[in-house]
C-alpha cells in the first residue's frame, strides 16, 4: 500500500464518516436531547471539520454559533420552538415550506414515491441498505439519502483498513455518482427553502452547512479517486 496516500486518505475518510453522522441526524428525524447536546458542545462550533475551507460552513457554523447563544436548548419552551419549528417545516400538518423529499424537486407534478423515489432505492439495494422506515417513508427522504452516504463512508473506510483497494474504489465511485445523480441535483433548492421559511436561525445554519459540505465531499471523492493507493506492494 501506498504509506502516503493511506495516511492522507484515512483522516478524511473518517471525517466523512463525522460529518454525515451529523447531517443525517439534523434532517431524519426531530431533534433529541441527545442530539442537541451534541450541538451545544464547544467543539461544534469551534472545530467543525472543513469551516474555513468552504465559506457555507463557515456561514453555518457562525450561524448556529450567534443561535446557541441566544436560545437556552435546556429550556423546555426553547427546545419546544425548535421541535415546532422542525414540525412545521418538513413535517406538517399544512403545506409544508420545506419538504425533505428528492421527488418534490425533480418531479415536475412534485410527487412522491415517483422515479426519482425508485432510482434512489435502486442505489440502496445495491448495497443493501434498507431504510428504517421501509414502505412507509419515501426511500428519496433527505435524512434518508445522508444516512446512506454515512453508511458507505464507514464502508470506504472499513476498506482502507483492510487494504481492499477495489471495493474502496468502488464505494467512493458510488457515492460520487449518488452526490451527482441526486443530493447535488436538489439540496441546493432545499437549502433555499429552508432560509427563506425557518421561523429560527437553526436549520437555515444546519441547511448552509448541508449545502456546502456536499459540494466539499464531492472535491474530496475526486481527491481521493484519484490516489494511487497500490503503487507501493503491502
Amino acid at each position: 500500500m501506498n504509506q502516503e496516500n493511506g495516511s492522507k486518505a484515512q483522516p478524511l475518510l473518517e471525517m466523512r464518516v463525522l460529518v454525515y453522522d451529523i447531517l443525517r441526524r439534523t434532517f431524519l428525524e426531530e431533534p433529541t436531547k441527545e442530539f442537541l447536546n451534541l450541538i451545544m458542545d464547544k467543539e461544534f462550533t469551534e472545530e467543525f471539520p472543513f469551516a474555513e475551507e468552504n465559506e457555507e460552513i463557515h456561514e453555518g457554523i457562525a450561524q448556529i454559533a450567534v443561535f446557541l447563544q441566544e436560545h437556552d436548548l435546556k429550556s423546555e419552551k426553547e427546545y419546544n420552538d425548535l421541535l415546532w419549528d422542525y414540525t412545521r417545516l418538513f413535517i406538517g400538518p399544512d403545506k409544508l415550506p420545506a419538504p425533505l423529499w428528492e421527488s418534490a424537486y425533480l418531479n415536475k407534478e412534485r410527487l412522491l414515491f415517483q422515479e426519482q423515489t425508485l432510482k434512489v432505492r435502486h442505489a440502496y439495494l445495491e448495497y443493501q441498505f434498507l431504510p428504517k422506515y421501509f414502505r412507509q417513508e419515501a426511500d428519496d427522504h433527505l435524512g434518508l439519502e445522508l444516512d446512506f452516504m454515512y453508511q458507505l463512508s464507514e464502508l470506504s473506510l472499513n476498506y482502507l483498513q483492510h487494504q481492499d483497494f477495489m471495493g474502496l474504489r468502488k464505494v467512493l465511485t458510488d457515492q460520487k455518482t449518488f452526490l451527482q445523480e441526486h443530493l447535488l441535483k436538489w439540496v441546493p433548492e432545499l437549502t433555499a427553502k429552508i432560509l427563506d421559511s425557518s421561523n429560527l436561525s437553526f436549520y437555515p445554519g444546519m441547511a448552509k452547512i448541508l449545502n456546502g459540505y456536499l459540494t466539499l465531499d464531492l472535491e474530496a471523492l475526486v481527491e481521493l479517486l484519484d490516489m494511487d493507493y497500490e503503487s507501493v506492494s503491502k
